[in-house]
């Protein structure tokens, strides 16, 4: 096949993966938002970033919540070309599954160049094109789409001696998810340590000057901004969940790899990374060593982030987005490592025969999650647009000066137009200092969103203060904690008695506005 003819068959499959969604789910491209709260908080971002060229979380002041800024500067050119809501949503979705396409054609080539093993990469390619998981992700308004092609250019420039090309990737990757920063020396030491240690000192150094350029940069803003180095995301999340490390590995492992297809056969993963250590073990260069790099690096890759953020929900697209970027690294290499294995120990025919039935065994599997993945995430997006979609278009009318103490802080910030402190601390920093309570009396309340078992009020003002409720109209999917299906916008008026707000284990007191 030519090089036009193997693109055209990758694109085929992407646009095969959206007519199942299509299909499986009409309604959400076009009709719902997004599946996730997080999404509207990165949309907020890209319309500062349009509208004011300035990483701002409430109107006109700088925050620190912006984990992939790269993707909030992406985001801005939806919130330029369109002022509809529903244009720029469908914008986005379209800008993330051309992400996604453009991965996958670069993923092909990063798995190797040439006739190596150019069936095997191919049809890796393809699976990683058609894959339900991806395919939602990639519609889904958040960071994936574009995290997944920067994996990708990192392995793809990782494999050349070349310094410039990848130090200027290493710098650019981590804007889209800052843990790839971890790929970036990962990579380097899997391909080359065995080969030519001189190409991965040239490549460690480059990765480090990309860091210097991409961190050091953003940590003086963030020093400036916030007195924080990191963005605040990080101190809010990072290690959190209750899970023990080991338990959080074990449940990674099990549970939430187990919950994507294709990465759902353990055996074959397990045979794959097998076959990928032998690879990286031989002295001289193998056609696999890309795959085999790609396939070590991305369990490494999900067992940082386990711990980083502790998989205590594996069911929910929440928790899968995190291991996302690198499943492209685990389902492209799988074809030419199991290959690879079944060469060592079965004849050609017989290598043959077993490939073709374990294809048609994968292939299968995919086209047989795909319908309900995609209505599982359709589900989602309804709960959002339900719940707090519809919580901050009720803050449109609400004065510019007026307050909201918030939990979920993404919808009620984007659609609501009154200030907004994110008591979770993602988008205001201040909320993670001792401070905290000077930094609340400040901003006196005029409404609370109240979600379930992230916060409640004092027993007095649950009973004095107004609230309205928000109810899924379908079965609550987004997360497996059912009490959450119901959250509460309070009124906090003017003259009503001091009370308690107690958000996951810390307890703040508020007066309402005057």
């Amino acid at each position: 096949m030519t090089t036009r003819a193997l693109s055209a068959s990758i694109v085929l499959a992407a646009l095969a993966g959206l007519a199942m969604l299509l299909v499986s789910a009409p309604e959400y491209v076009a009709a719902r938002g997004f599946p996730l709260d997080d999404a509207w908080i990165h949309a907020v971002y890209g319309r500062a970033v349009a509208r004011s060229a300035s990483f701002s979380y409430n109107p006109g002041i700088a925050a620190t919540g912006a984990t992939a800024p790269l993707w909030a500067v992406l985001l801005a050119g939806p919130h330029l070309l369109a002022a509809n809501v529903g244009a720029i949503v469908l914008l986005t979705k379209l800008l993330g599954f051309v992400l996604h396409v453009l991965a996958a054609l670069l993923l092909f080539h990063a798995l190797g160049e040439g006739a190596d093993l150019r069936v095997e990469r191919l049809v890796g390619t393809l699976l990683v094109a058609l894959h339900p998981d991806l395919v939602s992700a990639a519609l889904s308004g958040m960071e994936t789409p574009l995290a997944v092609l920067g994996a990708a250019a990192m392995l793809y420039t990782a494999r050349a001696d070349r310094m410039l090309p990848y130090a200027i990737v290493s710098a650019v990757a981590p804007l889209a998810r800052p843990e790839l920063a971890a790929l970036s020396y990962v990579l380097p030491l899997l391909l080359w340590v065995r080969r030519d240690r001189r190409v991965l000192r040239t490549l460690w150094a480059a990765a480090l000057l990309g860091d210097v350029v991409s961190f050091g940069g953003l940590a003086v803003r963030n020093i400036i901004v916030s007195g924080l180095p990191l963005p605040a995301t990080f101190y809010a999340k990072a290690g959190g969940g209750g899970l023990p490390i080991v338990t959080a590995e074990l449940v990674g492992f099990n549970e939430l790899l187990g919950r994507i297809v294709i990465i759902d056969a353990s055996v074959l993963v397990t045979l794959a990374f097998a076959v990928a250590i032998l690879v990286l073990l031989a002295l001289r260069p193998h056609p696999a060593a890309a795959a085999a790099a790609a396939c070590v690096s991305g369990l490494t890759f999900c067992a940082l982030s386990f711990v980083l953020v502790r998989p205590v929900d594996p069911d929910t697209f929440y928790h899968q987005r995190y291991i996302l970027p690198v499943i492209p690294f685990l389902v492209g290499s799988m074809p030419a490592l199991i290959d690879e294995g079944l060469r060592r120990c079965l004849p050609v025919l017989g290598r043959r025969a077993v490939g073709v039935a374990l294809l048609v065994l994968v292939v299968g599997s995919l086209l047989g999650v795909a319908p309900a993945r995609y209505r599982r995430l359709s589900n989602d997006a309804q709960n959002i647009d339900d719940v707090q979609v519809a919580m901050g278009r009720t803050l449109a009318a609400a004065p510019a000066s007026d307050v909201v103490w918030a939990t979920d802080a993404g919808a009620i910030r984007y659609f609501g137009n009154a200030l907004v402190v994110d008591l979770m601390g993602l988008n205001n920093a201040q909320l993670l200092f001792s401070g905290a309570q000077a930094f609340l009396d400040a901003h006196a309340p005029r409404y609370f969103e109240i979600v379930p078992t992230w916060a409640r009020l004092d027993e007095a003002s649950s009973q004095q203060l107004e609230a309205m409720p928000f109810k899924t109209s379908t079965p609550y999917t987004v997360t497996n904690v059912a009490a959450m299906e119901t959250q509460f916008l309070v009124r906090c008026p003017g003259g009503a008695p001091p009370g308690q707000l107690t958000v996951r284990n810390r307890s703040f007191h508020f007066v309402c506005a005057p």
